[in-house]
């Protein structure tokens, strides 16, 4: 019996120390108002493709987009918008849109797009998920609406991405990005809108179909498993 509960102290220390890195990661990114997808122990699920790889050919769904309105105010509100699949959203702090005369809203178009179709790789870069066109317009006039701040765009990716680009033509510039592996989303402020991408590395290990988030959540899931087991044992 000493034995068992000794066994499961250990699994439980490592179930408390598996929840206090993810945690840590959030708390360490909290600055950014970000929404953490799927953050209890359940695999994500699969990750929808504009143009999907040859191992999701077969049971791909088609990506989603995502459209919403943000009240002018003045200040503006605080919104967040996302794609109806939860793979972008873009987070729009109070009083970032700036004021248009005649303008009480403005409207937020989310695009998913195939990044290949927009411009090659970064050098060295591999596109890991969909591009995504972000766009934001006064409602009354279509004029691309002003930030006076910037705003917060957040990509679900399905391997392997440390990287958020934005598009500027006639190339992708690199984004100061926050990863948080467990919900497979990489974010960044942003000081203008456009076309984002998530990238890795080349030569980066995890481009497979088991997704590196999903192992993670899988491995968290066994332990709390084990530690279920093991007390259910105990008793």
């Amino acid at each position: 019996m000493t034995r068992f509960r000794a066994r499961g102290a250990g699994w439980l220390v490592m179930g408390v120390a598996a929840a206090a890195c993810y945690l840590g990661t959030v708390f360490l990114a909290w600055p950014f108002p970000v929404r953490l997808l799927y953050d209890g122990l359940v695999p994500l699920p699969p990750y929808r493709w504009v143009h999907p790889p040859a191992w999701r050919a077969g049971d791909n769904q088609p990506a989603m987009s995502g459209s919403g309105t943000v009240a002018l105010g003045p200040p503006s509100r605080a919104s967040e918008i996302s794609t109806d699949d939860d793979q972008a959203l873009v987070t729009f702090p109070q009083g970032i849109l700036a004021p248009q005369a005649g303008e009480s809203a403005v409207k937020v178009k989310m695009i998913p797009l195939d990044p290949a179709t927009v411009a090659p790789p970064p050098n060295g870069r591999r596109f890991d998920g969909n591009a995504y066109r972000i766009e934001a317009s006064y409602a009354a006039s279509g004029a691309p609406a002003v930030l006076t701040n910037p705003a917060t765009v957040v990509l679900r990716y399905p391997v392997h991405a440390p990287q958020l680009f934005r598009f500027a033509e006639p190339m992708w510039a690199p984004l100061k990005a926050q990863v948080f592996t467990g919900s497979q989303q990489v974010l960044a402020n942003t000081d203008r809108l456009g076309v984002f991408v998530a990238a890795a590395p080349m030569n980066s290990s995890g481009a497979s179909p088991r997704t590196a988030g999903t192992a993670a959540l899988g491995g968290i899931a066994a332990v709390a498993g084990l530690i279920a087991a093991v007390v259910a044992r105990d008793h």
